[in-house]
């Protein structure tokens, strides 16, 4: 798809991806999860060791976005889901702490806002996704952000971008979209033409693209992509 940095020069809109993207989504669910356990324990009088031992085997299982992490453990003390599975979303929605940026994203979003309009895409439910976003200090950060979740077509289709395109009045030509995941980040974003670059997460190395759902660019951590950045020449105009 030729060179990075030609394909940078005339960008209006940087767009992100937020989990493991800008910070590593597993702390988010360690920190949850720490939480959740003990309460599953006392509902059910079980081991809150074993049920927290039990999320992480299912999470190495099935992966983060398997949609009946909680279902399975509920299921597996002994406990109504639903009875329960509300109680626990809210609690998952609800972490007050143990999450960082990943090295030089607040800054290198910051340098980023004098040239740049700046957006956000995230999927999950919208109360988790903006706690994420008030924990690690971005609710501010940027233009636009779409909560994906909240739309009629999610990720990976095409209405989360083209409507992010369309709030920050650029067209997708000059719009860069950057995420990690191969499954829900790249079809949608390449489709309506926004350049599209994938951040490497090991969890997807081994994971072989159909055509039309890979990144036209892969970088190994969102910050280097200040290098193939054009040298600024003037501050965006935001309305």
């Amino acid at each position: 798809m030729g060179n990075l940095a030609s394909r940078l020069e005339g960008m209006q809109l940087l767009a992100f991806d937020l989990d493991n993207t800008l910070y590593d989504e597993g702390l988010y669910f360690a920190a949850a999860l720490d939480r959740i356990a003990p309460r599953v324990a006392g509902l059910s009088d079980g081991d809150p060791e074993q049920i927290r031992r039990r999320f992480d085997e299912i999470l190495i299982s099935e992966g983060k976005h398997y949609h009946h992490l909680f279902d399975d453990i509920l299921t597996e003390n002994g406990l109504s889901v639903a009875e329960h599975l509300k109680d626990l979303l809210t609690e998952f929605s609800a972490v007050k702490g143990g999450i960082d940026l990943f090295p030089g994203v607040a800054e290198f979003l910051a340098a980023l806002r004098d040239r740049y309009k700046l957006g956000l895409i995230t999927s999950g439910r919208e109360a988790v996704q903006a706690n994420k976003l008030r924990l690690l200090g971005l609710a501010d950060s940027f233009d636009h952000i779409i909560f994906s979740s909240t739309l009629t077509e999610n990720k990976p289709g095409q209405m989360p971008f083209r409507l992010l395109c369309e709030a920050a009045d650029v067209l997708p030509s000059e719009a860069v979209y950057l995420g990690d995941n191969p499954l829900f980040d790249f079809k949608g974003s390449s489709e309506i033409g926004m350049t599209t670059i994938r951040v490497a997460n090991p969890e997807f190395d081994d994971h072989v693209c159909d055509p039309g759902w890979d990144a036209h660019f892969r970088l190994s951590r969102v910050t280097e992509l200040s290098g193939f950045l054009p040298k600024a020449e003037k501050a965006v105009a935001r309305s």
